[in-house]
């Protein structure tokens, strides 16, 4: 029959250990003669799988369960029955008071993210704790130890210091970001962090702490919170390009005009649901009054360019005439020269004027026959190749140096002259390799039409975009 006391059967290889100790020679003496109360905690201690410790009496003898064994590191075994004060003699000066208050008063305590300077490896090491202690109570209800559970949480400590530490970072690069930059939390959207930039943006108003809608009255009719309502719920970012806002920019002033480029990116927690929205904005509002400027210089041109070709074509035919009729209308004849003679400085000078709207350095600019040959290009785009204009006319537009290097460019010419000669007006975005290196542009090819409603030509002009994503030629 074995000799065991009942409530130290189980626990692993720490109940063998317990078993095996002499308890003889110890304070505490045998198992069989251990306090009712301390059987009781004993029992439940060894056969519990989260980590347990017990601390017996006015000395607080230290007994433990195996899920406890790695707390103590280097200490173990050595630990087993020995006093608290002797045991953590280490950081005593922390657990000490908390152990003498529970047995005095009876109260339990819990500690979460407790610091506790451990000594593993021979030196203090900076630790953190999880832990409970409960007075374990005799049946006359007065106090014999403390029961002790709890589990280290130091690589969970760390990591979020770790990770608010890498928050501060981020929030000093985007507090010194050039570009407005603003950090909205949850279903109301409210302002956790704006920038300077963004603050500038929005007239100087101190948003933070304050909801879209409290901080920017002026917006919530422009359809903005549909806009974040959607992103939060579907988690899923929205990118506005070119988007007319009105924004207060002075105080107590009316709302401006501004256009902007923006993405609303949702903002994922640990558990993988939104929580938040990240708000990058770029001011476009400039750039967008000059492109309506350019446009409408554009079509002006192409207003002269069409007059020109229409006063080639009815020069062509006067000439077809003149030389049918030479011989039986000379007198015709020279006085239908000395009037195409004027037409044609009339012509000359109108050239010269096109010539100077076409040197322009906002953009790409070149004319095509129907057939897709280069007849000119300005001066701007021929710097970007670095090529005299002879090296190019003549050639197809889509085995010029503008596309030759860049995969795709050429078919997409190609296609684009094709469209083009049919009357229809082709536009996209392009990124093409330039001896410079890679460009991003607005292209457009678009037709020229004489009086007739005919084709005549092709107009090929290209606006680069400052700062575009790098986007290749399918």
């Amino acid at each position: 029959m074995s000799s065991t006391p009942s409530f130290l059967e189980g626990g692993g290889a720490m109940g063998e250990r317990i078993r095996r100790f002499d308890w003889a020679n110890h304070p505490l003496g045998a198992p069989e003669g251990w306090p009712a109360a301390l059987r009781m905690a004993m029992s439940l201690c060894l056969n519990s799988s989260f980590p347990t410790a017990i601390y017996w009496g006015p000395d607080m003898f230290c007994l433990y369960n195996d899920a406890w064994s790695e707390i103590p590191a280097d200490k173990h075994p050595w630990i087993l029955g020995k006093p608290a004060r002797e045991g953590w003699s280490d950081i005593w000066h922390i657990v000490g008071p908390q152990f003498e208050q529970v047995l005095a008063t009876g109260e339990g305590q819990a500690f979460y993210d407790q610091m506790l300077p451990m000594v593993r490896g021979g030196a203090p090491r900076e630790t953190w704790w999880n832990y409970s202690l409960t007075a374990i109570r005799h049946a006359d209800h007065s106090v014999g130890g403390i029961f002790n559970q709890g589990n280290e949480v130091t690589e969970m400590v760390l990591a979020r210091r770790e990770r608010q530490a890498e928050l501060q970072r981020w929030r000093e690069m985007f507090h010194q970001a050039p570009a407005p930059v603003a950090m909205l939390r949850g279903p109301q959207h409210v302002f956790e962090f704006a920038n300077e930039a963004y603050q500038q943006l929005v007239g100087g108003r101190d948003v933070a702490g304050k909801t879209v809608q409290e901080a920017l009255p002026e917006i919530v009719q422009q359809g903005f919170m549909e806009l974040l309502d959607g992103v939060f719920h579907r988690g899923e970012p929205y990118l506005g390009a070119g988007v007319a806002v009105k924004l207060q920019r002075r105080p107590g002033e009316p709302a401006e005009d501004c256009v902007l480029d923006f993405i609303y990116q949702p903002v994922r927690n640990a558990s993988g649901e939104v929580d938040g929205i990240f708000v990058l904005v770029t001011d476009v509002t400039q750039r967008a009054r000059a492109e309506s400027q350019l446009r409408i210089t554009n079509w002006q041109l192409g207003e002269e360019r069409a007059r020109l070709a229409a006063m080639i074509e009815a020069e062509q035919r006067a000439q077809g005439a003149l030389r049918r009729f030479n011989e039986t209308l000379e007198a015709h004849v020279k006085a239908r020269t000395t009037e195409l003679t004027r037409a044609l400085q009339a012509q000359v000078a109108a050239a010269d004027r096109l010539r100077a709207t076409f040197a322009t350095e906002l953009m790409f600019q070149g004319f095509l026959d129907t057939a897709g040959t280069l007849l000119d290009a300005n001066p701007v785009s021929l710097a970007a190749i670095r090529s005299p204009l002879e090296a190019v006319v003549g050639k197809p537009f889509w085995e010029t140096p503008w596309f030759t290097a860049t995969p795709g460019a050429a078919n997409l010419m190609r296609s684009a002259v094709e469209t083009a000669r049919g009357g229809q007006t082709v536009t996209h975005p392009i990124t093409i390799n330039l001896p410079g290196g890679p460009r991003s542009f607005h292209f457009s090819l678009r037709p020229v039409f004489n009086a007739k409603d005919e084709v005549v030509g092709l107009v090929p002009e290209g606006v680069e975009i400052p700062g575009a994503p790098q986007r290749r030629a399918a």
